[in-house]
């Protein structure tokens, strides 16, 4: 029998191994180019969209809503080429997407055998969060493929005792803080491993490395970060800084923000077998005498959490906001799927073979995989389908009507509205109340359309459009997309006051 850690027969040939990772990659792909460019720009892909339309790129950076320079650049230089179709705003997406699926096996073959090398990439290529940030207009994808890239270069360097490779790494790390912004917590993890394995002799040009790295964080900060850090955003995270005023009220935020992590990147499921798997995984990684690995998840969690609790950056946020984890979800499945193989190679050693098939088949109907496959092809997370709105409202449109814009809905009708700029009122915030629609110098108009996206629900809107307009509009119309709304007021013909009889005059 194999020993655990051991190449598996089947597995042992490069062309069965060749065969299955081609596998891999062509279904990967091809659930990252399916609807790439079809689904309707959301409202945060609308506010980048929007900023990379701009004719220069200095007014690019302006509107960056806080983008990282250098992607933003990236796709501003791409529309100016190419376009500004949905196709080509999102590619630079989808080119981080890909790459990572090479960097997580070249980082994976590495580290662990063959199978478990496998199983690391299959998650990553499959993981519904993976693909869908690969077609999404932002730079998530880029944080997931900065940080196993400087990580796999990292373990090259180790490897070849620190003789060659400094120079790929100080350029990945100099260049990746312009992609990606939480790369600044990798970079101290990859320093200090370095700093541990390799000979004393090579810590000058380590201290070298660090010195570069801390010169290109401080002029980003200076030059991008610091003058673009919006201060209504940072209130927006306040709930998820971590609460230090007291050790329970601090678990009970813990707690949650761990349910969330391990939710969101392993499933509905994952809160139960992740945990678990992971904890073999790292056994397995301390049994292999790599217990670097362990530092490569937990150290740059430790230093977001850290910037957490300065109120700096969020921690496995509410609302999807685990998203700003994604760097640290390759070694997560990594991690994961060493465990994975170690526990079912220990049980086919063992001869219980029965229980590692029954484990297999249970871990797979906790995927779900036919839900995961339908998420892969056509995401409903963020879909807002505005676009059909957008020209239903161009086509009913009267020149007397009056147009109200939801707030979380501006920068996607901005996007795709083509029609005259007169009569539309902005939102400017998503609690907004008391619009007068006749405005004030001129004729109150007799129909109002009010459009929205990015909104709980319709029985949200009809309420906020309650408020927002009052009593003297009546609902005349709806239409409805996934994630999208528009609805059609017409203003209610008023009563005539009535007349209060007078006495005549009286006589001079």
């Amino acid at each position: 029998m194999p020993r655990p850690g051991s190449k598996p027969e089947g597995l042992s040939r490069p062309y069965l191994t060749g065969l299955a990772v081609a596998l891999i990659f062509g279904v990967a792909i091809y659930f990252r180019l399916y609807d790439l460019g079809s689904r309707n720009l959301w409202t945060d892909e609308a506010w980048v969209a929007l900023a990379a339309m701009q004719p220069t790129a200095k007014e690019a950076l302006a509107a960056g809503q806080s983008t990282p320079p250098f992607y933003l650049l990236t796709v501003w230089a791409m529309v100016q080429l190419w376009g500004h179709s949905e196709m080509v705003l999102r590619s630079l997406s989808w080119l981080f997407g890909v790459g990572t699926l090479c960097l997580i096996w070249r980082f994976s073959r590495v580290l662990v055998e063959i199978p478990a090398a496998l199983m690391a990439l299959a998650a990553v290529a499959f993981s519904p969060i993976m693909v869908y940030y690969s077609k999404e207009l932002k730079q998530y994808s880029g944080d997931a493929f900065f940080a196993v890239g400087v990580l796999w270069l990292t373990e090259r360097l180790q490897a070849r005792g620190g003789r060659q490779g400094w120079l790929a790494l100080a350029l990945a790390g100099v260049v990746g803080l312009g992609f990606s912004q939480p790369l600044v917590f990798t970079l101290p993890v990859a320093g200090a491993v370095l700093w541990v394995t390799l000979p004393q002799a090579q810590r000058s040009r380590l201290a070298c490395l660090g010195g570069v790295w801390l010169l290109a964080a401080a002029g980003y900060y200076l030059l991008f970060i610091r003058g673009g850090i919006d201060s209504e955003l940072v209130a927006y995270w306040t709930q998820d800084f971590p609460d230090l005023s007291g050790l329970l009220p601090f678990f009970r935020w813990l707690g949650p923000a761990l349910y969330r992590y391990f939710w969101y990147f392993l499933g509905e499921w994952g809160v139960i077998w992740g945990p678990l798997l992971l904890a073999a995984g790292m056994m397995v990684m301390v049994r292999r005498d790599r217990v670097r690995v362990l530092l490569y998840l937990v150290g740059p969690l430790l230093l977001a959490f850290g910037a957490a609790c300065l109120h700096r950056y969020p921690f496995m946020a509410h609302y999807g906001g685990n998203r700003l984890m994604l760097f640290s979800a390759p070694v997560l499945y990594l991690l994961v799927a060493a465990g994975g193989w170690g526990v079912l190679a220990m049980l086919w050693r063992r001869r219980q073979r029965w229980l590692a098939l029954a484990l297999t088949a249970l871990l797979l109907v906790a995927l779900n995989l036919r839900a995961g496959i339908k998420e892969n092809l056509s995401s409903l997370n963020n879909r807002e389908e505005i676009q059909p709105l957008v020209a239903l409202l161009e086509a009913n449109l009267h020149p007397q009507d009056l147009i109200y814009v939801y707030y979380f809905a501006v920068a996607p009708f901005k996007y795709y509205y083509h029609g005259p700029n007169s009569g539309i009122c902005w939102g400017r915030s998503c609690v907004e109340q008391g619009l007068d629609p006749a405005g004030q110098a001129r004729t109150p108009p007799q129909r109002l359309w009010l459009i929205a996206s990015h909104i709980p629900d319709l029985v949200f809107l009809r309420q906020f459009a309650a408020k927002l307009l009052g009593p003297d509009w009546r609902e005349a119309a709806c239409f409805t997309r996934e994630g999208a709304a528009l609805l059609r007021f017409d203003r209610q013909p008023q009563p005539e006051a009535a007349k209060t009889p007078t006495a005549p005059p009286a006589p001079p």
